[in-house]
């Protein structure tokens, strides 16, 4: 009677566990609500519950989560007299709340992107207005210390309306995590700094061009093995590859591909985000309509012996799909609309990378613009 009661026990926590594992927790920064918000999405149903407020934070956007899990970071709005943008250091709860820790300046203007460095000592964020990128370390509590370095990028690009100056636009490790690199769309360049992360800080090491002139890099993503860097190229609409270059941190450019069909009109349209599937086989990214016209969409790529091609472009099911994210599994992708104000759902074919809409879109005030998943 004891073992078939231990039985029973186990089997039961067995399938407690089985059931947490299907629910992967999902946090939201946004643009035009009170804070930052959380959901749970069912990765066997696709199901995603409604949207609550974890916690009230004044002009949160982009937000990453600790390697530990622990902790939640976000650029914000400055500190009290300040006219520089701030960090913003939250703790995680079991609940999904989240705690503020502290608040730091970001050293600039319009703060847009912010990142970790793998260890999980260095905070990165990027100054899109000012055009320059800080780091800070994050202490044992999850709290950032002030600046520990601050970099202002210099130059202009071809396009008079949006490369009038420099604009950091997000900031990156590398796999390997010896150097961070920064996306300027006002300069066309990625710029490189070489990462410390005992110290939170950076080094100026170069920078990369990115052919083509009037081009604005605004994002990117590192293959896992570190072999191609692909950088999302706002203004043209399209990505292009690059390689490790022979010095030290540098990169050596392969290739641009559009991320838009042939004969598709590229006016007023803007990349926005890029990201990679877990199984490290397709590349997707996030097409934007400025015109209200309907033609937001996501495309899809694959790099297989040294080719990078688009395989499809699928309707976004959103207005201006300005982040979008994979959940762990794999199986699903979530769209964020920032000014439809909704949630898209696709499931996603691992076998080809195509996805799939599978149903109306979730309702959300918030107007979505950074989408993180917690595991």
């Amino acid at each position: 009677m004891k073992t078939k009661l231990i039985q029973t026990t186990l089997a039961t926590s067995l399938i407690s566990l089985a059931a947490c594992a299907q629910s992967s927790r999902v946090y939201f920064g946004t643009s035009q609500s009170r804070g930052i918000y959380f959901a749970n999405l069912d990765s066997n149903t696709g199901t995603l519950s409604e949207p609550q407020l974890a916690i009230e934070l004044e002009s949160p956007g982009f937000i990453v989560i600790h390697p530990h899990k622990k902790f939640l970071y976000s650029t914000s709005s400055g500190l009290s007299g300040e006219k520089n943008g701030g960090v913003a250091a939250m703790k995680i709860n079991g609940d999904g709340t989240l705690s503020l820790l502290n608040k730091q300046s970001s050293q600039g203007r319009n703060p847009c992107h912010v990142d970790i460095d793998a260890t999980g000592q260095c905070l990165m964020v990027a100054n899109y207005g000012s055009g320059s990128v800080a780091s800070f370390q994050i202490m044992e509590d999850g709290s950032l210390s002030e600046a520990q370095s601050v970099h202002q990028h210099k130059g202009s690009g071809a396009n008079p309306k949006r490369q009038e100056g420099p604009h950091a636009h997000s900031i990156f490790p590398n796999p390997e995590n010896t150097f961070a690199y920064a996306p300027d769309l006002g300069t066309d360049q990625v710029m490189i700094y070489q990462l410390d992360p005992s110290k939170g800080t950076l080094t100026a090491a170069g920078a990369a061009q990115v052919p083509g002139g009037g081009m604005g890099p605004r994002h990117m993503k590192w293959s896992a093995d570190g072999k191609h860097a692909y950088v999302l190229n706002e203004l043209n609409s399209s990505v292009s590859v690059f390689k490790p270059g022979a010095a030290n941190g540098s990169l050596e450019f392969i290739q641009t591909v559009s991320t838009l069909p042939d004969g598709a009109g590229k006016e007023e349209m803007a990349c926005a985000e890029i990201r990679i599937h877990p199984n490290g086989k397709f590349i997707y990214a996030s097409n934007r309509d400025l015109t209200e016209k309907g033609r937001d969409s996501i495309s899809v790529f694959t790099h297989c012996e040294d080719r990078f091609q688009r395989l499809g472009t699928t309707p976004a099911e959103v207005w201006i799909p300005r982040n979008f994210n994979i959940d762990p599994s794999g199986q699903w992708m979530l769209v964020g609309g920032q000014r439809s104000h909704d949630i898209a759902l696709f499931r996603i074919d691992p076998a080809t990378g195509h996805i799939q809409s599978s149903g109306s879109p979730v309702s959300f005030d918030g107007g979505p613009i950074c989408i993180e998943f917690l595991d």
